[in-house]
């Protein structure tokens, strides 16, 4: 079982969990199979031999077009909380957003025609 799974700008960080069993797998004990060991207490990859103990924090790189959504996302996120917080302190807006909106949704509907 995988207890976090956390993102950085330019990686994931996958802490492991306490089963044996393999738990991230391309398929049925094949390399690439993933696994924490309860008895060495770190993650363990299968190279289609034998397992290989990796750190207890492992870090996953990800390809550049990933990085880029997953920066775009935390973007993103990011803004939308804050035009939240300008919501609840300017009333105003929120209607204005609402409105937008809806204008937003009838020029998609529209243009799927």
């Amino acid at each position: 079982m995988i207890n976090s799974l956390q993102s950085g700008s330019q990686h994931l960080t996958i802490s492991g969990g306490t089963t044996y069993v393999p738990y991230i797998s391309p398929g049925a004990m094949s390399s690439g199979s993933v696994r924490y060991n309860t008895n060495t207490q770190k993650l363990e990859v299968y190279d289609g031999v034998s397992w290989h103990s990796m750190v207890d924090n492992a870090i996953i790189d990800l390809g550049h077009e990933t990085k880029e959504v997953m920066e775009w996302a935390h973007k993103k996120m990011h803004e939308e909380k804050r035009l939240q917080e300008l919501i609840k302190r300017h009333p105003g807006l929120k209607d204005l957003h609402d409105k937008f909106e809806m204008m937003r949704v009838l020029c998609l509907e529209e243009e799927r025609k």
